[in-house]
């Protein structure tokens, strides 16, 4: 019996054997068989598990807040007058302000602006004013003038009352609202009105407007196609169409730029003020004189 049990023991340690793991295989005194597996995955210590660093959310820091208008030390709300130079030539800038009216910001001197360059400049509640704009530094040439009284109270137009340098139109958005792209000097600026003086090209720098002094008008020869889109003569009122409530007003120089659906002929680049329009509010003549100070559209004069 004895021998049969050794036998049977003989037989299981045989199976163990073709296992991998190590095994012991006991006969008991009374005949038990007991089998003892040293297996080493079921002793092992799991290995431990490497920790991984928490990395923290990154933090968002939110773009700086965009304040309109801040232009040269200029404070929100203020107004943006941009000029860009797309004349094909050097432009001289220079500027004055209205009797009591406070100065632009940061006090501009007379300056130079070079061809593709723009250049801003923001003026305050209570500014009114212009810039003359041309080849040379000359009291005719081509304005932009306005005034701004804060947001919806705001005013500009392009004139060339006192007389013609170069073409201007200002935009509010893709909208222009004043001004006339046309090169005047392609004609001859003949009497009554005059040329009195010079560029650096030898080519006329301002023809004076011979009609200055006549409210009604009519514009000359040499102005006519531009009445009704720029000032060419004290109340050429159709050159304005409004009060602006923006508060960036963007003036380019030259033929190039877009043009008023107001010039009487040669229109380029016209976009209709019907489109995406500004908001315009309208005004009295005697409200225009009020916010301009001067005539009715604040031209200073000269004789």
């Amino acid at each position: 019996m004895r021998s049969s049990k050794l036998t049977v023991a003989g037989l299981v340690l045989a199976f163990f054997d073709t296992l991998s793991f190590a095994q012991t295989v006991e006969e008991a005194e009374d005949g038990t068989i007991r089998i003892k597996i040293d297996d080493p995955a079921v002793h092992a210590v799991p290995a431990p598990v490497p920790q991984v660093a928490k990395v923290a959310a990154p933090i968002i820091t939110p773009a700086p807040e965009v304040k309109d208008s801040v232009v040269n030390g200029g404070s929100p709300g203020d107004l943006t007058i941009a000029i860009t130079n797309s004349y094909g030539a050097p432009l001289s800038l220079s500027f004055e302000v209205n009797a009591g009216a406070p100065a632009f910001v940061g006090n501009p001197q007379p300056t130079s602006l070079p061809v593709a360059a723009e250049t801003s400049y923001a003026v305050p509640s209570g500014w009114a004013g212009r810039v003359t704009v041309g080849k040379i530094n000359h009291c005719d040439n081509s304005k932009i003038e306005g005034s701004f009284y804060g947001a919806g109270n705001g005013d500009i137009d392009v004139s060339y009352v006192d007389g013609y340098s170069a073409p201007i139109t200002c935009s509010v958005g893709d909208v222009v609202v004043t001004g006339c792209n046309m090169e005047l000097f392609d004609q001859e600026c003949a009497a009554p009105d005059s040329v009195p003086e010079m560029g650096p090209d030898g080519k006329p720098a301002v023809c004076s407007n011979s009609a200055r002094s006549k409210d009604w008008g009519p514009a000359s020869q040499f102005f006519s196609s531009c009445a009704g889109a720029a000032y060419t003569f004290p109340k050429d009122d159709g050159a304005n169409i409004g009060m602006i409530s923006e508060t960036l007003i963007s003036c380019c120089v030259g033929t190039s730029c877009p043009a008023s659906p107001h010039q009487k002929a040669q229109k380029r680049n016209v976009k209709s003020p019907r489109a995406n329009a500004p908001s315009l509010l309208p005004r009295s003549h005697r409200l225009r004189e009020q916010l301009h100070g001067r005539s009715p559209h604040g031209h200073k004069h000269h004789a």
